[in-house]
């Protein structure tokens, strides 16, 4: 998963949480009086009081000094991506925005309508998109040399007590499957899996497979695949241990049909540290919000923040 597929997921979520809770809230009329100013922009007595119905739309009891320093730290975000002249175009944030919409089952007609219902200001939503947004980009222009390496996943994994995988066992597999057509009956399905189970119990090697497939109707036998170990679900690990070679996995019902794999041979490997997505991404994600982190606690150092009302 690259940085920006990752900011991307996380910004996108957070933006539908966002509008979901924004869309089930009316708003009481708040004066705007200012409760703090960063580098000369207010942040409003309306802002904080909106942004607490937000969290408790979602769930949360956020104090309102907790929801002034959030304030403050997105005023500080925004500023910085300014600075850097980034400013999404009307087309990102309309998909943006769309994205949004998709996520909450509406159409953007359908979206705008439910919000402005609920004394949303679209406007105002589209804003605070579009700053999200700017930070992100912000934060993917300048974080290409933040990369996790095979030596951090290896740290990780000792500091952790894992085991690291030296060796891994690479699968050729053959795969067959049992069509079963979207209307058929729980008898046709039956029959279907008995099927199945009557070719795995005739296969004894990966050769056979074609000709006695060809024996039953409807089926399909994919080419030979490779498949390491460390790149499978820890239940088909060890289902696939426990198999020997010629044999074929018990049938499985999926969206193809029914599915049987045949095992044809297995050999040792070594073991691609690099594949465990999971920690990588895990791993990612924390450098970043540090970087984050870093970025804006030097943004503060040279920053005036007033805060005129925290009560």
């Amino acid at each position: 998963m690259t940085h920006k597929t990752l900011i991307n997921r996380t910004t996108l979520f957070g933006l539908a949480a966002l509008a979901f809770a924004l869309a089930m809230l009316n708003p009481a009329p708040v004066r705007a009086q200012v409760a703090a100013i960063v580098n000369g922009e207010p942040i409003t007595i309306l802002d904080i009081s909106e942004r607490q119905k937000l969290h408790r739309g979602g769930g949360k009891n956020v104090s309102r000094k907790e929801v002034l320093e959030e304030l403050i730290e997105f005023k500080l975000k925004l500023q910085i991506a300014q600075r850097a002249s980034i400013t999404p175009t009307d087309a990102e944030v309309n998909r943006a925005f769309a994205s949004m919409a998709q996520r909450s089952g509406r159409s953007v007609a359908q979206f705008e309508q439910a919000l402005a219902q609920s004394g949303v200001d679209v406007a105002r939503l589209r804003a605070r998109v579009k700053s999200d947004l700017a930070w992100q980009q912000y934060v993917q222009a300048n974080a290409g040399n933040i990369i996790v390496r095979d030596a951090d996943l290896v740290a990780a994994m000792n500091a952790r007590g894992q085991n690291m995988l030296l060796k891994s066992t690479q699968y050729t597999m053959r795969q067959v499957i049992f069509v079963v057509r979207r209307n058929a009956t729980d008898g046709q399905k039956q029959s279907r899996l008995k099927e199945a189970e009557a070719l795995r119990s005739r296969i004894t090697s990966c050769e056979q497979v074609p000709e006695v497939a060809r024996q039953f109707t409807e089926v399909v036998v994919k080419p030979p695949i490779r498949r390491v170990s460390s790149d499978l679900a820890p239940a088909l690990q060890k289902l696939l241990e426990s198999l020997p070679d010629g044999r074929m996995t018990p049938p499985e019902v999926t969206a193809n049909g029914i599915e049987v794999v045949a095992i044809c041979d297995r050999r040792e490997v070594p073991a691609d540290i690099s594949s465990n997505r999971e920690l990588r991404n895990e791993l990612l994600g924390q450098r970043l919000q540090a970087y984050e982190k870093r970025i804006l606690d030097k943004m503060r150092q040279t920053s005036i923040i007033q805060i005129l009302s925290d009560q």
